[in-house]
């Protein structure tokens, strides 16, 4: 196919015969034959204690032998589970029941997947295929084409200008809800994003669960709220037995592009789980791959050119959108509208650092925040990043603006002993900030970046701010009650010694309007970034740039 705009791409959709087909390549079994599964699932699921695609296998031999009555599933039950009992037995059977009430539905494909059950190699007596059995609740979508987006995982932390992002709006954004829905899932942003926004949209949807069927109800709300209920889903796994993590996340974006009739490719890395599964779907059973084309090519996206490149009479590439698309809707801003127009540059209290004693000064440290604000669902953060909201970015500056703007450092007990919520400050000052400052490899962040909120001391012991006390176990045991929140576990080696963190804490939320311009300051690291911090807040007190020359 020749390289179009995005434009031209949904066009293709809505003229593709493709279009016309059936999405759903699964058939829906008869309720004997369901109920015996349900109730094979039920027994396993609570006592045979088994991996997701162990149970998958067992299923696929219990439909190789026809059984159909409950009398033969009691004796299969009692020939691969030999130690079973009535009670266990009759307790699968009740809770088939409930399954069947609750309008759970059982499916097997159409055709076998082919290929290694989730990428784990079986004995040759075993069936390769994978899954045998489909779980699902609501209808399955089966006379609407169906579209997946496809994204490698990407960091924690999401800039709403990113490309992809945009690519992905403009694509949902052009086509026509009636004409088409939205296969897709949850466990990584990009899936969860564009279910959100196919949401808002008025798109059909048809979810795959990386998790037990029994808990979609629950995940699902986190992402839509009450409309979640509506929305059909299907998962390989129905109540208890559940595959690893990694495991059933690569499985479900099989399934995913098993069902899709068409697939939006954002930005695909080499040599990974995802580009396996889009080349191997491709070359078993074509169809029509939308394959973004960046105008830079990198480590982030060869995978697209890979395709593109094998599969050059189904991939479509579209060409880079150009500038970045206008989000505003409606009461919606942009983030420069969070820019006051009543303040300017030469009006900022920009405090040279030469000019402050930074030794009479606590620090409070920001950072990033990868996800939702405390206290903010979800579900909010999606809309945030799809609309380009002011501060969806959560970079540590967004972060610093937030705090100013609602004036108020909120208290944690994360990371602190016991249940009462501090405010935690450091009497390190920001250049430092290197004896603080570690990369966490886990959670893809620093834990402590250069933005953050200065208090002098004597103010901050006023209003009972007092160091951290370090010490052993037998230590926190002499403590009166009221003094544990001071408590920080201190061993020897550098992996436990917190003492360098020269923590001091202070209990339950700080108001920093009560905070006068001498008392206090905020810091960034530029110039340019203290004029924006100051244009987008009203709190009053000065700025200190940490590098005066951006």
């Amino acid at each position: 196919m020749d390289e179009k705009t995005i434009e031209e791409a949904v066009g293709y959709v809505c003229a593709s015969p493709e279009r016309q087909g059936s999405s759903f390549r699964f058939i829906r079994l008869d309720d004997e034959s369901a109920y015996c599964v349900l109730a094979a699932a039920a027994f396993m699921g609570r006592f045979a204690k088994m991996h997701g695609f162990e149970e998958q296998r067992l299923f696929i031999r219990l439909l190789g032998t026809g059984l159909r009555t409950e009398s033969d599933l009691a004796l299969w039950i009692g020939e691969s589970f030999p130690r079973v009992n009535a009670g266990r037995w009759d307790s699968g059977r009740k809770r088939a029941q409930e399954f069947l009430s609750a309008g759970i539905k059982v499916f097997v494909p159409a055709e076998p997947f082919s290929g290694p059950v989730g990428g784990c190699v079986l004995p040759p007596s075993d069936p390769p295929e994978c899954p045998g059995i489909l779980f699902g609740k609501g209808s399955p979508l089966e006379q609407t084409p169906l579209l997946a987006v496809f994204n490698s995982r990407k960091p924690r932390l999401i800039s709403p200008d990113s490309i992809w992002l945009d690519v992905m709006r403009r694509f949902l954004r052009g086509m026509d809800p009636g004409e088409i829905g939205l296969v897709g899932s949850t466990g990584t942003l990009t899936y969860d994003l564009a279910s959100v926004l196919a949401l808002r949209l008025g798109f059909l949807q048809l979810m795959v669960a990386p998790f037990p069927l029994v808990a979609a109800e629950r995940q699902l709300f986190t992402i839509f709220g009450e409309k979640g209920s509506a929305i059909p889903v299907i998962s390989c796994m129905l109540d208890g037995a559940a595959c690893p993590a990694k495991l059933a996340m690569r499985c479900r974006d099989r399934l995913l592009a098993r069902l899709a009739d068409f697939h939006l490719v954002l930005e695909i890395r080499s040599r990974g789980n995802l580009l396996a599964v889009l080349e191997q779907i491709q070359s078993q059973s074509p169809r029509p791959q939308f394959v973004f084309k960046p105008e830079h090519p990198g480590s982030s996206n060869a995978g697209n050119f890979t395709l593109l490149k094998k599969f050059p009479e189904h991939a479509l590439g579209f060409k880079s959108p150009g500038p970045l698309e206008s989000v505003k809707t409606g009461s919606i801003s942009s983030a420069d509208s969070l820019l006051s127009s009543k303040k300017s540059f030469c009006e900022l209290p920009l405090t040279p650092n030469e000019n402050i004693s930074w030794r009479d000064y606590l620090f409070h440290y920001t950072r990033a925040c990868s996800g939702p604000w405390p206290g903010e669902i979800y579900r909010q953060y999606l809309l945030d990043l799809l609309d380009a909201r002011p501060l969806s970015g959560r970079s540590p500056l967004d972060t610093l603006v937030r705090i100013a703007q609602e004036g108020l450092l909120r208290a944690s007990c994360r990371m602190v002993r016991g249940i009462t919520p501090v405010v935690c400050w450091s009497s390190l000052p920001p250049r430092e900030l290197s004896l603080l400052r570690k990369w966490r490899r886990g959670l893809a962040r620093w834990t402590v970046e250069p933005y953050g909120v200065a208090v002098r001391r004597d103010i901050l012991r006023s209003l009972g701010a007092k160091p951290a006390i370090y010490g052993s176990e037998q230590v926190y045991s002499t403590l009166p009650d009221s003094e544990k929140y001071r408590f920080q576990l201190s061993r020897s080696g550098p992996s436990a010694a917190w003492r360098h963190e020269r923590e001091w804490r202070i209990a339950g939320e700080l108001a920093l309007g009560g905070v006068k311009p001498h008392q206090g300051f905020f810091f960034v690291q530029t110039a340019k970034e203290a004029e924006k911090f100051y244009r987008c807040t009203d709190l009053g007190l000065p700025v200190v740039a940490i590098n005066e020359r951006d």
